[in-house]
């Protein structure tokens, strides 16, 4: 179940992450993570099926709620002209695919996932209501230790 308690990132998608990082870094007073680089990332969405993208990401290491920044390939679900509105909460979730399957069922939309549908939509979804642009992120708690780790990491 969805729980407000357990939002733990803000993400903004960007042309480019280093200015980014030292506008926001330096206005917000953030340090950022090392830059991490997913070659491939594996997304899947309804118009394209499933795609390798090279994804670019840091994490602010003031938390626990951080700040994401995201730079992904044009004309992906991570570029900032697709992306709907650029930005998005993250959320850890238990079972993934059961949260993704409710809001389904609620009239929500997969704008990308991790993973195909029938492959269990991989380790998140993002996902925005029949009404507006919002979206959220559902990330399976199994990346918690992963992203704890890269938050600390010098």
């Amino acid at each position: 179940m969805f729980d407000l308690q357990r939002v733990f990132h803000t993400g903004i998608v960007v042309d480019d992450l280093e200015p980014a990082m030292k506008e926001i870094g330096a206005a917000l007073n953030l340090e950022w993570t090392p830059v991490k680089r997913f070659d491939p990332m594996v997304i899947w969405t309804p118009e394209h099926g499933t795609q390798d993208y090279v994804v670019e990401a840091v994490y602010s290491r003031q938390g626990p709620h951080h700040l994401e920044i995201v730079r992904g390939p044009k004309g992906s679900f991570y570029d900032p002209k697709t992306f709907p509105d650029g930005r998005h909460i993250g959320v850890w979730v238990d079972d993934l695919v059961a949260e993704t399957e409710r809001l389904l069922s609620l009239g929500w939309k997969i704008r990308a996932a991790g993973g195909a549908p029938e492959d269990g939509y991989g380790v998140l979804t993002y996902m925005s209501p029949p009404t507006s642009l919002f979206i959220v992120e559902l990330v399976t708690i199994e990346l918690k230790p992963m992203i704890d780790a890269w938050v600390q990491e010098r």
